[in-house]
């Protein structure tokens, strides 16, 4: 079976080289398939995680071969607007790769660590690229492959929850157990390795359908449609088990509503009335996410009636408020000072907390990381933790002036960014209390993704705002005095 899984990666690789472009459908068709070739591989070896990272590897090698400039300077504003905290947070990063290297003597936690910090920056430049050269509607068409492939891929999940007995359904190794009312249960993870997954990807999936039918008009059809796919993905998104999705999803049209309230319509009312949604349900992810599960877990009973099993997922929904104020303290402050406390103001290097390190090194120390302020601080260190502050107010400040230029200049391209602004700041909002799904290779080349289209909105804005040619009077004579012919 690993023969056969490297032959195929083999076809997805060369033709990444062959045409760059082709890469970004290639990594999805990769990521979603990679999960259910590593359950029916003996062993289930962890290597098929990166197999989408070979194929974005040939996409830039490809873009590299064709002369596409590929440094991080090459994108407008880059250097001006973040150039300074970016380059000492690389730095930062590469000190904190020897820290653990020296460490640990583990090249592999380290490479690890590298990746969940890095591998977002190339990303970001060949997105860039892409979305200059294919403008909007490429990155639409790209969009909607995606939601297509996700859709038929998250239709799993209900294979698992209806007790169909396949080897590619279920999560990898012996799962995670979600802690409900006293039971231990597992989530439905379908084709994906982990509940986890298949809940980011839910979410990802209804953000960006609704990206593209924002500005789209209504037809009875259309509705229709819209409808049972807010329905499909709310009930595949409870079978996850993972509450924090739906919050994400909220998070993401209030965050949407905010900017266009505040850089369309002026209504600085309805802005900060979105903000405060989006703060609330901020708090609500917080409350939503499930305490450290241990190492017991025993499965759904399968025997059950299926109207039982599925109030027992639904059921998760009903204990939010009450765990709010514990856990927001758990995995803010307590979290940073835990760290401190334990490993030291510089930390343990990198990798140590990061999503697939147990693997490699019992001295892995993901616990401490499970929220986002915590795994910066375990990884970084104190410094690290201060320095994502600086990079991450820096962006937000040249994201503020990309969208001035962009609503500027065209509306469609505005709509566009908002949401993938909003996209950015749920994604934020959701690591900051739950850092296992952004281990995930395919995660963080999307996220990358996502901020490259942001930062190719205001050139094609204001090329879409230039005016088209006007030919020359005598060319337009000859033209119009030339003879039509039927297609």
């Amino acid at each position: 079976m690993p023969e056969l899984a490297f032959a195929l990666l083999a076809i997805p690789f060369f033709i990444a080289i062959m045409d760059w472009r082709k890469g970004f459908t290639l990594c999805v068709i990769t990521a979603l398939l990679q999960d259910p070739l590593r359950k029916l591989t003996p062993g289930q070896p962890v290597y098929f995680v990166v197999f989408t990272g070979v194929v974005f590897a040939a996409a830039w090698i490809g873009a590299l071969m064709s002369r596409v400039a590929l440094s991080p300077n090459s994108i407008k504003g880059w250097r001006e607007q973040i150039g300074t905290p970016f380059g000492l947070f690389v730095l930062l990063v590469l000190a904190q790769a020897v820290h653990s290297f020296v460490r640990f003597f583990n090249p592999i936690v380290t490479g690890i660590g590298l990746m969940s910090y890095l591998a977002a920056v190339p990303a970001v430049v060949l997105a860039y690229q892409f979305a200059i050269r294919r403008g909007l509607g490429g990155m639409q068409k790209w969009m909607w492959l995606y939601i297509v492939a996700a859709l038929l891929a998250l239709s799993s999940v209900y294979l698992e929850y209806a007790g169909v007995d396949w080897r590619v359904l279920g999560e990898v190794g012996e799962g995670v157990a979600i802690t409900n009312l006293g039971a231990d249960t597992k989530g439905n993870s379908g084709f994906f390795r982990g509940s986890e997954v298949a809940a980011w990807h839910v979410a990802t999936t209804a953000c960006f359908m609704s990206m593209l039918f924002v500005g789209k008009r209504f037809t009875v059809p259309r509705i229709i449609v819209s409808v049972a796919l807010v329905v499909f993905l709310l009930s595949v998104g409870i079978l996850t088990g993972r509450r924090k999705m739906l919050v994400e999803v909220a998070i993401f049209f209030s965050a949407y509503l905010c900017l266009v309230a505040w850089f369309q319509s002026g209504a600085a009312r309805l802005a900060v009335g979105a903000a405060v949604a989006g703060a609330i349900g901020f708090m609500l992810i917080i409350g939503l996410v499930p305490p450290d599960p241990g190492d017991s877990l025993s499965s759904v009973d399968r025997t059950t009636d299926s109207a039982d099993r599925y109030q027992t997922y639904t059921n998760r929904g009903q204990t939010v408020f009450e765990d709010i104020p514990d856990r927001f303290w758990n995995l803010g402050v307590k979290s940073v000072a835990d760290v401190i406390e334990f490993y030291g103001w510089f930390g343990m290097g990198l990798g140590t907390g990061s999503q697939g390190a147990q693997h490699f090194t019992s001295e892995a120390t993901s616990g401490s990381a499970e929220a986002g302020l915590g795994k910066i601080t375990l990884e970084l260190g104190v410094p690290g933790l201060a320095l994502s502050g600086w990079l991450l107010i820096a962006f937000g400040r040249y994201v503020r002036r990309l969208l001035e230029v962009t609503t500027r200049s065209s509306q469609s391209h505005a709509r566009f960014a908002y949401g993938l602004v909003a996209f950015l700041l749920a994604n934020v909002a959701a690591f900051t209390v739950a850092t296992q799904v952004y281990g995930d290779l395919f995660v963080l080349l999307l996220i990358g993704w996502t901020v490259g289209f942001l930062l190719a909105m205001p050139a094609l804005a204001l090329r879409a705002a230039r005016p088209s040619p006007v030919p020359a009077k005598g060319t337009q004579r000859r033209v119009m005095s030339s003879p039509v012919r039927p297609i």
